[in-house]
């Protein structure tokens, strides 16, 4: 979750106008639960999409950011892990990361 909350963090001057929350939107859909983690910041290109979650990959360099490029890999792992998943969508409006996991028990 931290990850994902992480990810809903605006990380341009731009973003940071939309919202200085984090805005993380749990819902329960029938029986799975499903975070959506929205940022206003620049879109994704396409190509970038296709990597995030491979180990050691990173998007494009910003001033400031630091990291090994395993966070998204790990967490997507775990979600795989638990029978969930985390995706992203990527467009000139927004960037939502998703992570969706049945609920056991």
């Amino acid at each position: 979750m931290g990850q994902l909350a992480s990810r809903s963090t605006p990380t341009t001057p731009e973003a940071s106008t939309h919202s200085d929350v984090p805005a993380l939107s749990p819902k329960r859909i029938s029986a799975p639960v499903l975070w959506r983690a929205p940022n206003g910041g620049q879109p994704i290109p396409p190509e970038q999409i296709d990597k995030l979650f491979l180990p050691f990959k990173r998007g494009e360099a910003r001033a400031g950011s630091r990291g090994l490029g395993l966070g998204l890999y790990i967490a997507s792992q775990i979600a795989q892990a638990h029978d969930g998943r985390i995706d992203v969508r990527s467009d000139a409006n927004d960037t939502c990361f998703r992570f969706k996991m049945p609920l056991k028990g």
